[in-house]
């Protein structure tokens, strides 16, 4: 039972537990260190980690203000009858870059006025891409049942809120420009997605 108990025991002159522990922090310190000096003097190291650095240096912000081209007045009737458009954008993540792809679709209306109304085209119960029924008058999301006036105004308490507004303007005297948002779907307050 001595044995047992003497092999249980930690060695004389062996560090303990925490001492090891402090050691090895010490040296991730210095090899984490080491690694960060050494990477912009590694050939291509840069060119690699330059797309993640990028992107994590933009804010984003600058994406809510920007306004995309959609359509141009002539295909707006002007008796307030809304027309569906996708909406055109470049893409890129870290390393790809994507031209011309689809991010989203708007609806688009004219009055006699002239005055432009855009909402969004997806549903804020969840995400679904509403369309219009042109004979009821009233924009129809196929997925549950939800109908909005033309207004953008819910017809009924499924979804937790109207159709999502978006800023739209005329430009050079014919170009229909839109500031594109997605809304987080599923909730009461509008609060802007990617």
């Amino acid at each position: 039972m001595s044995q047992a108990t003497a092999s249980s025991s930690p060695a004389a002159g062996a560090p303990s537990s925490p001492e090891r522990r402090n050691f090895f922090t010490a040296l991730l310190a210095v090899l984490a260190g080491g690694v960060a000096t050494l990477v912009p003097l590694i050939p291509g190291a840069a060119f690699v980690l330059d797309p993640l650095l990028r992107r994590k240096q933009s804010s984003g912000e600058g994406d809510a203000d920007e306004f995309l081209q959609v359509t141009t007045l002539e295909s707006l009737p002007t008796d307030g009858a809304p027309r569906a458009f996708p909406v055109i954008a470049d893409l890129q993540d870290a390393w790809n870059k994507f031209p011309n792809t689809e991010i989203g679709s708007v609806f688009l209306s004219r009055g006699a006025d002239g005055d432009l109304t855009c909402f969004n085209s997806r549903c804020p119960h969840l995400g679904c891409t509403i369309g219009y029924a042109e004979q009821a008058r009233e924009f129809v999301c196929p997925c549950h049942a939800s109908s909005f006036t033309l207004d953008g105004e819910r017809n009924n308490q499924i979804p937790p809120r109207s159709m999502d507004p978006l800023d739209a303007e005329i430009r050079n005297g014919n170009e229909v420009w839109v500031r594109f948002q997605n809304f987080q779907a599923g909730r009461a307050a509008r609060k802007v997605v990617g």
